[in-house]
């Protein structure tokens, strides 16, 4: 960067197919700028530099010592990315980094503590802090009547199914190696252990996990299942075994008086139902009434696609719902289906929410601010896939551990959740 207004100069290690996406994203970002790229395919490297009119280097060493490079992409294997983020901070790099931050707890804080002492911005490129559904969910999420009650209630459950492809996964592919990857929890889990830490507001207390080994001898399925304070739960189900046309991937959530399901593991559309009652119904109505602003989200351009529709039907004998610790009046049903396009915008959808998290690292860098994926977030998310990993190795219940908080619950323990006030 040759002074304080022109665009910083982005270096990226790892020219595969993430890399060649990511750099194809943020082509146009105003405040930023490809000056150099390595891999150890130096003719990949070429063909990607001379796309982007940048320079090829020798080796990430070499790159990171420029002083045209302020930001430091790194699409590297898993096994890489803690050592390199950490090298990359000592040089006085600011880094984007595809997930995971790392395979292993110390190297994480390793990267994130040089990070800290040095003064720069790290982020970790989780895709789905970016998308407009769960930004759509969160203000759901936050509607309160005027007596401090949300309106959808207290999420009870995250569940997800990931049917996933592995056509692009031969044997070989440093996926399977755990010692490369981390595993699937690690690798790929961390995406929505993130996701669900989101919502909630919350990392998990506990968590236990399985996991099957297929025919080729490596780990293609696994299973977790966590518990967040206040007695939201949790599971993950990713099973590596399935063409790729016939992948599916969707997320069940329940808030106990509203249900919904999110369709894609980078969500293209959702459908909602909330059992409320005429204020509820309201204050779903005034939010959605303004799609644009509904699904608005920070550097992300709408593609035009996008629309939400609602339906309130109001329901006859209307009179008290009890759930638990809850009782509410209900005398509306809503239905809500959001889209951002349906499949065939998913591509668009990720480059968006790609370019949306380099973004974010670029003003996070010119305003001086932290990233919007916090190092606590990043940290947060991987503790709990390497407690996944070591529950689904030893059968036995994990406690993750995020930054500053190491909780000692016991693992029979039972949770109580928190109260929801009732309304009348």
């Amino acid at each position: 960067m040759s002074g304080p207004h022109a665009p910083l100069g982005l270096g990226l290690v790892g020219c595969g197919r993430f890399g060649a996406f990511c750099l194809a994203a943020i082509a146009d970002l105003p405040d930023a700028a490809v000056v150099a790229v390595t891999d150890v395919d130096s003719e990949r490297a070429s063909d990607l530099a001379i796309a982007h009119d940048a320079r090829t280097v020798r080796d990430f060493e070499t790159l990171i010592a420029m002083a045209a490079v302020d930001v430091v992409i790194i699409s590297t294997p898993p096994v890489t990315h803690g050592p390199m983020l950490r090298a990359a901070a000592e040089a006085g790099k600011h880094v984007f980094c595809e997930k995971p931050l790392a395979t292993d707890l110390a190297a994480a804080r390793s990267a994130l503590e040089a990070s800290e002492r040095l003064g720069t911005r790290v982020t970790v490129d989780y895709v789905m802090r970016w998308n407009p559904l769960y930004w759509l969910l969160r203000r759901l999420q936050a509607l309160q009547r005027a007596d401090g009650s949300a309106v959808l209630g207290a999420l009870q459950r995250f569940a997800l199914e990931n049917l996933a492809g592995d056509e692009q996964l031969p044997a070989g592919h440093w996926f399977w190696e755990r010692d490369q990857s981390g595993g699937i929890f690690v690798e790929h889990g961390v995406h929505f252990f993130d996701a669900a830490a989101w919502l909630y507001e919350s990392q998990p207390l506990v968590i236990q996990a399985l996991q099957v080994v297929g025919a080729a001898g490596a780990v293609d399925t696994v299973v977790a299942s966590s518990v967040h304070p206040g007695g939201g739960t949790a599971s993950y189900h990713h099973a590596f075994t399935h063409p790729d046309r016939g992948e599916y991937q969707a997320i069940l959530l329940d808030w106990g008086f509203a249900r919904g399901q999110l369709r894609g593991w980078i969500p293209v559309e959702l459908d909602l139902e909330s059992w409320t009652d005429a204020d509820g119904a309201s204050l779903l109505e005034r939010l959605l009434a303004d799609p644009a602003a509904a699904l608005g989200v920070p550097h992300v351009r709408p593609s035009g696609r996008e629309a939400i529709d609602l339906h309130v039907t109001e329901l006859r004998n209307a009179d008290m719902w009890r759930a638990r610790d809850t009782a509410r009046r209900v005398t509306q049903r809503v239905e809500i289906r959001a889209t951002l396009g349906g499949e065939a915008a998913k591509t668009a959808v990720y480059r968006e929410s790609v370019r949306a998290g380099v973004a974010d690292l670029v003003e996070a860098v010119r305003g001086g601010r932290s990233p919007a994926v916090s190092g606590a977030d990043m940290y947060g998310s991987l503790s709990t896939a390497i407690a996944a990993q070591h529950a689904a190795d030893s059968g036995r219940t994990r406690h993750p551990e995020p930054v500053g908080v190491r909780p000692r619950c016991r693992p029979t323990a039972p949770v109580t959740r928190q109260a929801n006030r009732p309304v009348a």
